[in-house]
């Protein structure tokens, strides 16, 4: 069975000599090939810098490449950016909601409990980063 990756097209904008490189992606809306997104202001465009370590090959700035993510780990990401926030919010807030009867102490305690979450993603980036790593394949 062959690995499922998500890549995006992009340009090499920095090569160090430790291997590591920059590359510029544009990132656009789905709206945006819409015949309304003038009257929309839904439309966005945005560029983004994707750092890559160890890259074995030869690039050179300026070249287009394809960045590419193992879909099963575009997966973890989207669970621990989306998925296990809501779960910890709803959780709490549906366990005190249940010894209080104070809506908005409800509501700020359950917020607040995502404070340390994001705040050990944090502590763990390093690891999390290892863990999120991109490949970049040249494109012909």
């Amino acid at each position: 069975m062959a690995k499922q990756e998500v890549s995006q097209s992009g340009i090499v904008q920095e090569v160090t000599a430790d291997g590591k490189i920059k590359v510029s992606i544009v990132s656009k809306a789905q709206c945006i090939s819409c015949q309304l997104n003038k009257s929309c202001s839904t439309s966005d465009v945005k560029e983004k810098i994707i750092e890559i370590d160890n890259y074995g090959g030869v690039l050179k700035i300026g070249e287009m490449v394809d960045v590419a993510l193992k879909e099963s780990t575009g997966f973890k990401a989207l669970f621990l950016g989306y998925v296990l926030p809501f779960l910890i919010l709803f959780i709490t807030l549906i366990t005190l909601s249940n010894y209080s009867n104070n809506e908005l102490l409800v509501g700020l305690v359950s917020l607040l409990t995502l404070v340390p979450y994001y705040f050990t993603i944090y502590l763990l980036q390093n690891v999390i980063k290892k863990e999120f790593s991109f490949f970049v394949h040249k494109q012909i």
